[in-house]
This record gives C-alpha cells, sequence and structure tokens, in this order.
C-alpha cells in the first residue's frame, strides 16, 4: 500500500478535521510550493520559529493535535512533532447566531520548531495516508507598496463596484490585489477577465469544497452546505501568506478606505513605518452615488453621500500580522504591536445604502485622493472597452434572492453556505469555479 503522497492543492480536507492549510513562519525564510497555481504560500516572520497549519473543522474538544513530520537533510528519521490546534472565532461555536449553526469553522494548529536548518519537507499524517509538503526559500516583504486580498466573490453581480474599486484603489497607492473567485454573472467575470489580463489582479480559484471520503461521507455533514458564507475567513487568512509588499488589506469589492488627505499607501507607510502601530482601524459609512453607479454613470462618484455607519476595516504592516478576522486584527506575531485607529474612512458602496440613514450628509472624504474627474472619465473609457456603447444593467433583483435565502435558512436552524445554490440558479446563470483537486478529503 503506497501511504505517502504529494498533493499540490491549496487547502488540504480532512474528516471532522475538515481541510488544511499549511503554512511555516521562520527567521529563515521558509516557503511551501502547496497549492494549485504553485505559488509559495509559507512564510517566516514569528521568533522562535513556528508551524501554522490553518483548516476548516468542526469544533474541537481539549487536547486535540495533529501528527506532523518534519524531515531533515542527512537525517533518516524524521522529527515528529504534536501540533495543536484552536478555532480562528472568539468561540467555537461561534458567538454570531448565523455562524454558531454551521458545523465547519476555521481553526488554526500552531506549534514552535527548535530547529529549522536543513528542513527538506514537512508531512502531515492523515489517517493512512500522508500529505508531503516541500520547502524552499524566500525572503520577507519588503516591497514597498500595498496588497489588496478580495474575500472569496460568490454570486456577485453588480461589477461597477470593481471597476470604481479597482481604480480608485490604485490611486490610493495599492500595487497589487489578490482575488478570491467562487461565481458571479458573465458581466462581473469580464470586468475581473479584464483585469487579470491587464496583470492588475490575480485570480485565486475558490469553488466547492468537494465532497468527503467515502468512508465518511455518511457521518458528517456536507462541507459546502455547512462552512459559514464560503469560509471567507480562512481565504483572507491564506491570502496573508501571499503578500509580497509591506503593507495589506483584506477588503470587500464594495469597500475602498480612504485617509482624510494624501493617499492611503503615505498616509499607512507614515504611521507604522519605525513605530509600534500595526495595523490602523478605520470607521465606516454606507455611501451612495446621485445617478446611480448601477446605471454605469459614474459622474456621481465626485460627489458621495454618506448614511449610517457600517463595520470597522483596517489596514496592516504584513510583517507583524499573525492572524486577521474580518473586522480586526485578531494577533499580531510581535506582541508589542498594537492596532491605532486612523484618520480615514472606509467608503461602503451597499446598494441599499439608503436603508441605513434617512438623510444623507456630506463628509470629507472622496475616493480619489486627486483628479477626480479625469478618473472618471477613464472609468467610462474602461467600460467601453469591456462592453462597448451598451453596457449590460446589473440584475439587481438577485441579490434579494440571496438575501431572502439566508434569512430563510436561519429560520430553519440551518447553516448559510452554499445550500443557496438552488434558489440562485433558478433566477441566474452563473460563472462558477470548477477548479477541481483544491481540496483533499479524508480521516485523521
Amino acid at each position: 500500500m503506497k501511504l505517502l503522497k504529494t498533493f499540490k492543492s491549496l487547502v488540504v480536507v480532512i474528516s471532522a478535521l475538515l481541510f488544511f492549510f499549511l503554512l511555516i513562519r521562520f527567521d529563515s525564510f521558509l516557503e511551501s510550493n502547496y497549492s494549485i497555481n504553485l505559488r509559495n504560500v509559507l512564510q517566516i516572520r514569528a521568533d522562535p520559529p513556528r508551524l501554522r497549519i490553518f483548516s476548516l473543522n468542526g469544533c474541537l474538544g481539549n487536547n486535540k493535535f495533529l501528527y506532523v513530520d518534519l524531515y531533515y537533510k542527512d537525517k533518516i528519521t524524521p522529527t515528529r512533532m504534536k501540533v495543536y490546534g484552536n478555532t480562528l472565532d472568539e468561540n467555537c461555536p461561534s458567538d454570531f447566531a448565523p455562524t454558531r449553526l454551521c458545523f465547519y469553522s476555521p481553526h488554526t494548529f500552531v506549534e514552535n520548531l527548535s530547529v529549522t536548518e536543513g528542513l527538506t519537507k514537512v508531512v502531515i499524517e492523515l489517517g493512512l495516508r500522508k500529505v508531503e509538503l516541500s520547502v524552499q526559500e524566500i525572503h520577507k516583504p519588503v516591497q514597498q507598496g500595498l496588497t489588496i486580498c478580495v474575500q472569496p466573490v460568490y454570486y456577485y453581480t453588480q461589477w461597477q463596484n470593481i471597476v470604481l474599486y479597482i481604480e480608485a484603489w490604485r490611486a490610493q497607492g495599492a500595487t497589487r490585489f489578490i482575488v478570491f473567485y467562487h461565481s458571479s454573472t458573465k458581466d462581473t467575470r469580464k470586468v475581473l477577465d479584464y483585469y487579470q489580463n491587464l496583470g492588475i489582479i490575480e485570480m485565486r480559484p475558490w469553488g466547492s469544497f468537494g465532497n468527503l471520503h467515502k468512508d465518511i461521507v455518511d457521518k458528517k455533514p456536507n462541507i459546502d452546505n455547512n462552512s459559514y458564507l464560503f469560509s471567507y475567513i480562512l481565504a483572507s487568512n491564506i491570502c496573508v501568506l501571499d503578500i509580497k509588499t509591506t503593507l495589506g488589506a483584506a477588503i470587500d469589492f464594495d469597500e475602498i478606505i480612504v485617509p482624510i488627505n494624501g493617499t492611503m499607501l503615505d498616509y499607512a507607510t507614515k504611521e507604522m513605518s519605525g513605530t509600534d502601530v500595526g495595523a490602523l482601524l478605520f470607521e465606516s459609512n454606507y455611501v451612495a452615488m446621485k445617478p446611480s453607479i448601477y446605471t454605469s454613470d459614474f459622474s456621481g462618484v465626485s460627489s458621495p453621500s454618506f448614511y449610517g455607519k457600517g463595520l470597522n476595516k483596517y489596514v496592516f504592516n504584513v510583517s507583524v500580522i499573525d492572524l486577521c478576522e474580518t473586522h480586526f486584527v485578531k494577533s499580531f506575531i510581535d506582541k508589542s504591536k498594537f492596532t491605532k485607529d486612523a484618520a480615514g474612512l472606509v467608503l461602503h458602496m451597499r446598494f441599499n445604502a439608503k436603508d441605513f440613514g434617512d438623510v444623507p450628509t456630506s463628509k470629507p472624504f472622496h475616493f480619489f485622493p486627486n483628479d477626480t474627474s479625469q478618473h472618471i472619465l477613464n472609468m467610462h473609457k474602461i467600460i467601453q472597452t469591456i462592453f462597448g456603447s451598451s453596457p449590460p444593467p446589473v440584475p439587481m433583483e438577485t441579490l434579494n434572492v440571496f438575501v431572502e435565502c439566508g434569512h430563510r435558512k436561519f429560520k430553519q436552524g440551518m447553516c448559510h453556505g452554499a445550500s443557496c445554490k438552488p434558489d440562485m440558479d433558478a433566477v441566474h446563470e452563473w460563472v462558477y469555479d470548477k477548479t477541481e483537486g483544491l481540496f483533499l478529503a479524508g480521516e485523521y
């Protein structure tokens, strides 16, 4: 029986520990090729160096661990470690009611390493099988710049948001975009392909988590249907590992963070360089434009209207962040680092922004730091390049279908995951990511 097999997947799925992503943080800068597109995913930023594994699984009891073997050059026998796990949420089950209905939640397994020199591979034991990871040398993020991680795009319709998002963030100093993709309309996919072909964004597949191994498929819940909103927290933390610039942020396509003056890159660099500030936290406001950008007219971008407050988002120093949550840094590698309240605002372009305040207000914040009229002209030219003279409308009714399905699932005591797929397929033809081999199911 062949017990050792190499998988070049983005993540690994295991039994009640369902689904794994490995990273090692070393001072000597090691990295592993453990993704479908052979992107490096192992970063070293901790002292002492640590082995970290991300997973998607049911809530763990006390003293749950994985067996991990470390192979070193010129040593025949590997060093075996027990790596213990904890939830990425504050608690498991989660305190957030909709998430608490989902069986699977993101976790992390962590253990310090006493020896790193000569490490050639890492092997994770999954019952009778083993997952092998190769190791190679990399460098800590030193490139000056700002990378934006986009949480999994699912059933996305508002392609105008993406045009404004990318153009505004580039004007704010963003140098790289990493987009995790699950599904969208054909028109949204055209916009994403346009920017990907220009080399401005990089797409990462984030489709189905796949089926459980035949030996356990009847014992555990379906993964897709029992992971809250496609486990976006897991994707965000994986994306952080892929950042090569000094600054980063995990932001949705309808959110743009702006400082009160200058560009975000300049402001965040000044605030965090040579200080103990590890992240900048920004308050949020829902905004709308007149005319609505969903008419493909961007002229209202020059004077957005501000409605009710949304949820905070943040920009972080990549070299010191350990784990991230959606609205706050969960932990820093360097315990002396802290999150500072920032002089800026998240402009949150909710399609129903007016529902969050009856009377709009004005504030001294703008999507672009300068030359707004020229940026508006450029966005109109981009739309014409992609769609010609007749840009397609947005099927806004599909947004209500997804929201209503989520409410129905909650009332039924069910997880709001991929179980809404039949509802969504009934109202629109979606472009799904169909990449295979991203996930591996098995027992541990």
